[in-house]
């Protein structure tokens, strides 16, 4: 374990602190340096686990049916997936994906693609510890 020093301006300070505790966390160290890790995870290339969460209205275009061909493409990174149903019309799923970042990454650009229907997206990268 190292210890550095980092000098933020007030705002960010503010920012962090904010964040720190809209998830809970407290401890500043081990907050900063999972984002650190997950930004790192996301500019090179290396396995790493990944959750992807998005809302669907499925009574939109063929979207149902196009999350179901995207994830039968993926079968190689996604490990498992949830299915719940939000209310009559939209449905939220969980996906959790392991494996080579650049084909997670393109798991998630195909998601990003279906377009209409599509109503919220968000990706939790988690690197993979040594």
């Amino acid at each position: 374990m190292k210890r550095i020093s980092l000098a933020l301006d007030d705002k960010l300070y503010r920012e962090i602190e904010n964040a720190m505790s809209m998830v809970g966390e407290t401890n500043r160290s081990r907050f900063i340096a999972s984002i650190v890790a997950e930004k790192i995870s996301e500019m090179i290339q290396r396995p790493m686990a990944s959750i992807i969460v998005y809302i669907y209205d499925h009574e939109v275009g063929e979207v149902a049916k196009s999350v179901t061909e995207v994830q039968h493409e993926f079968r190689d990174v996604i490990r498992a997936s949830t299915h719940i149903h939000l209310d009559e019309r939209n449905c939220l799923e969980v996906v959790h994906a392991l494996g080579d970042s650049d084909r997670i990454r393109e798991l998630v650009t195909r998601i990003s693609r279906i377009g209409r229907g599509l109503k919220f997206l968000r990706v939790v990268n988690v690197p993979r510890l040594e």
